[in-house]
């Protein structure tokens, strides 16, 4: 069995491109270094209610726990990280965007290292082996802001994404094609809203190579988890299909598939 994933990520804030703090939720300012912690910055996002972000900071921690992360709330953030997510667009380039993000996130969410910091950035960069001079001198440039910001704007305002992470799974052997950033194909994309455990993803890679195999989504009991993919039915004027009778599980499935991701990182 063989799954072959090409991964796009968007740039996201909560607060999309509004220049000023949003209710308490802190923004970017150029040159002007965070002043509060992911856990203060937690309590604007939980409307004030400092009950709510308790139960939330421990609910992102057990799930943390599951999966071998200790997050720790103390670092400086922000809920505009343009300075990182430029970098990460930069990353790219290079095909080393999912390896900055890893060591990236590490440093910020365990290291208690800011990912809204040009050290944190600098350090991640070299440790994945990009160019830590070239890195500067791209970071010192306003290249990739633009973009940055309109991603913002138009992730929130135009796709109507409130909430992340966002996963779209397309298929072009399939034509299951959709999701926010792509135009649709005969078939829906594979979407998953909200953080799965490994589990959850490898049920859905089971389900994407058992349709591959049939030559067609198939909406069943199986796929049944997994919630409908909206942009497509929007854009494309179709129906939305019910799920049917349940098929077989298949055994064994080899295949080799593309794919898109679109997520995006908690405050940094």
């Amino acid at each position: 069995m063989a799954l072959e994933l090409n991964v796009t990520r968007h740039p996201y804030s909560f607060i999309g491109d509004a220049r000023a703090d949003a209710g308490g939720m802190p923004g970017y300012q150029k040159g002007v270094p965070p002043k509060e912690t992911w856990h203060d910055a937690l309590l604007g996002y939980m409307g004030g209610d400092p009950v709510a972000r308790a139960q939330a900071e421990a609910g992102m921690l057990a799930q943390g726990a599951a999966a071998g992360i200790q997050f720790n709330y103390d670092v400086l953030a922000q809920w505009q990280p343009v300075e990182s997510q430029r970098l990460l667009l930069w990353a790219a380039r290079s095909g080393l965007q999912e390896e900055f993000m890893s060591a990236l996130n590490r440093r910020h969410f365990e290291l208690q290292q800011s990912a809204s910091e040009r050290t944190t950035l600098l350090a991640a960069a070299r440790e994945v082996g990009l160019d830590a001079d070239a890195a500067t001198a791209f970071l010192d440039s306003s290249e990739l802001e633009d973009d940055v910001w309109r991603s913002y704007g138009r992730t929130i305002r135009e796709l109507r994404i409130h909430s992340i992470p966002l996963f779209a799974l397309s298929v072009p052997t399939l034509d299951a094609i959709g999701g926010p950033f792509r135009a649709p194909g005969a078939y829906e994309a594979y979407i998953v809203r909200g953080s799965m455990d490994a589990e959850y993803f490898l049920t859905l890679f089971e389900v994407l190579l058992r349709d591959v195999r049939a030559g067609q989504r198939v909406y069943d009991v199986r796929a049944a988890p997994y919630p409908r993919d909206e942009w497509h039915h929007q854009r494309s004027g179709t129906r939305v299909k019910t799920f049917e009778t349940p098929v077989a599980r298949d055994a064994s499935v080899v295949c080799t598939t593309g794919g898109e991701c679109n997520g995006g990182e908690c405050p940094q």
